[in-house]
């Protein structure tokens, strides 16, 4: 499979999905999420980042149908759809997955994180119904 490469601040979000845990960063100053990971904050540019565990809960804002498979472990996936989510912790807080669930897609589907381990240090998010 096509697995991510974890960095210096990639990895804890990596690793917790591999040890079924969906965390995040927040900024210990002014309290905003920010995705994706980096060593300062996207809202007041401080760097007092912290890792919460996030409760994962989202409504699918946009999607799209996978018919390429990107590897050729992905083969017998395709077609699958991956959501882009915005998480309820932050308006502008998206992250895409591949969706797992039974519904038909929308946008505005309540949908919550899943965790799937790939390897023992990297986990893969993806979305199930809520």
């Amino acid at each position: 499979m096509s697995l991510p490469t974890p960095d210096r601040d990639t990895a804890p979000y990596w690793n917790a999905l591999a040890d079924g845990r969906f965390l995040l960063q927040r900024c210990s100053d002014c309290l905003r999420w920010t995705w994706p990971a980096r060593p300062i904050c996207s809202g007041c540019h401080g760097g007092n980042l912290e890792w919460i565990e996030s409760p994962g809960a989202g409504d699918v804002y946009s999607w799209i149908i996978t018919h390429q498979p990107y590897g050729a472990d992905l083969a017998a996936l395709v077609p699958y759809p991956v959501a882009l989510v915005r998480l309820d912790e932050q308006d502008d807080l998206l992250l895409p997955g591949r969706y797992v669930g039974s519904s038909e897609l929308s946008q505005g589907l309540r949908v919550r994180a899943q965790t799937e381990v790939a390897t023992e240090d990297i986990g893969l998010l993806t979305w199930t119904d809520a």
